[in-house]
């Protein structure tokens, strides 16, 4: 990437991602102040991105410890925020599972596999120019034709690897990073979590549902018998008269 370009990149990378993250802080709901509200957090995040830290704006101090973001991360992002801006769904629910899956994946294979099995490093394959690019086409063209848009952020990271749009030179940064990786594992891990506690909350909660129901019928109940015996009086003194 050109070096007058770079700057530009991670401006616009960290404006979608912190003005993605005020957004779902707020929760705004879709109406005309809402609209208002989403570009008042818009301008807030170019004013919060540019305060100077330590002599450098906070951009420019974030992605000098995160310089190279994986294009499919990119690719959710700026889904996630044209869905919360304009309401249009980019991604299906199938689109985003297969996204959460290959990141998890794909980091653990990459990061935990060599502290693992230590004669086997996947992550060094990834600077073997001649292997790499090959493996990332074949694995977008099989998403592409199993009617996944997760080959299209691939694919988009090939491209990106072929005209060296990161400062990295190594494949795989291109489609995956820590970042990526770790919001991968904790959104299918919490997914995970909420369906093994699932059952247990709905028994829960259904044991609590019967207690209050005895709570509030057996009272009722039991002054059935007063309201029989008190009709019965009544009945027997018109009776008499």
């Amino acid at each position: 990437m050109s070096s007058t370009l770079v700057p530009v990149f991670y401006v616009l990378v960290s404006v979608a991602t912190g003005w993605l993250a005020l957004l779902c802080c707020a929760g705004l709901k879709p109406s005309r102040r809402a609209r208002i509200g989403k570009a008042l957090i818009g301008a807030a995040t170019v004013l919060l991105l540019f305060v100077p830290i330590g002599g450098l704006p906070l951009w420019n101090r974030a992605f000098s410890v995160y310089s190279n973001p994986s294009l499919p991360l990119l690719g959710l992002v700026c889904a996630a925020l044209w869905q919360r801006l304009l309401g249009i769904v980019v991604f299906k629910p199938a689109d985003w599972r297969a996204m959460w899956i290959f990141g998890a994946t794909a980091g653990s294979l990459l990061y935990l596999l060599p502290h693992i099995v230590g004669e086997l490093d996947l992550y060094y394959w990834g600077w073997n120019r001649a292997f790499a690019p090959w493996v990332l086409a074949a694995l977008a063209i099989g998403l592409l034709g199993w009617g996944s848009r997760l080959g299209i952020l691939l694919l988009a990271g090939l491209i990106a690897y072929a005209v060296s749009a990161l400062e990295s030179q190594n494949c795989w940064d291109y489609i995956i990073d820590p970042i990526y990786w770790l919001i991968s594992l904790f959104v299918l891990g919490a997914r995970a979590g909420v369906r093994a506690f699932q059952p247990l909350w709905m028994r829960w909660q259904g044991k609590v549902a019967q207690r209050v129901m005895a709570a509030a019928v057996l009272p009722a109940v039991a002054l059935v018998p007063m309201n029989e015996e008190a009709i019965k009086v009544g009945v027997a003194a018109t009776s008499q008269d």
